[in-house]
């Protein structure tokens, strides 16, 4: 039988959604904004850069799943952590394709430049690669067929992704400091309690 804690997970992940599409829609709705003395970015640029901000919160949110289990003994940050996760990937996936499709028209030519050019652009896509990499070992019958020892070693890959994704959003043009600041101080904390438990249960 489901319990009102049982469904509490639910309803927030529920919400989070809600939010992060109710953004996503007003972002549309309102269209792009000038920022400062600069001009206001294309849609496509906006929708992607609304879409990029929220696969990052995704991300650290994900991130966060594990000291919240440690901290508070619960089970449901571990049972949460996949969906957040997958939920992240989904949004970086329509991030990237906003960008080729929307921004680049499908021009090779262009994006392999913005790539080659753009350091901050090579960190997204590595970003990208890792996190498609952990959601495409995320079912169980592939979790199963790699074993635990090595699924959990691909999946520490996660703050590897979160760190580059976190880079790749504060070197971009036109980067907010209150976000990008706010996103490193979050995923610095989130790796500090990843340090601390491994520093501590080396001691034993």
């Amino acid at each position: 039988m489901t319990t009102t804690a049982d469904r509490r997970p639910a309803i927030g992940y529920a919400l989070g959604l809600a939010c992060t599409f109710g953004q996503v829609a007003w972002s549309w709705h309102i269209g792009p904004q000038p920022k400062g003395e600069h001009a206001p970015p294309s849609m496509a640029v906006w929708i992607a850069n609304q879409l990029g901000f929220w696969a990052l919160a995704w991300l650290v949110a994900t991130l966060a799943c594990t000291p919240l289990r440690w901290w508070t003994g619960a089970t449901w940050p571990g049972l949460w952590r996949k969906r957040l996760g997958l939920t992240a990937f989904a949004l970086a996936l329509l991030h990237v394709g906003v960008w080729v499709v929307g921004e680049r028209a499908g021009d090779l030519a262009r994006i392999m430049d913005d790539v080659t050019s753009q350091p901050w652009m090579m960190l997204g896509l590595f970003a990208f690669a890792l996190v498609c990499t952990l959601a495409a070992t995320s079912p169980t019958d592939i979790a199963r067929r790699l074993g635990g020892v090595r699924w959990r070693r691909v999946h520490r890959l996660v703050y590897v992704a979160a760190v580059a994704a976190c880079l790749h959003y504060a070197l971009r043009d036109g980067a907010d400091p209150q976000h990008w600041i706010g996103f490193s101080l979050a995923l610095t904390g989130l790796l500090w309690a990843r340090w601390a438990r491994s520093a501590k249960a080396a001691a034993r």
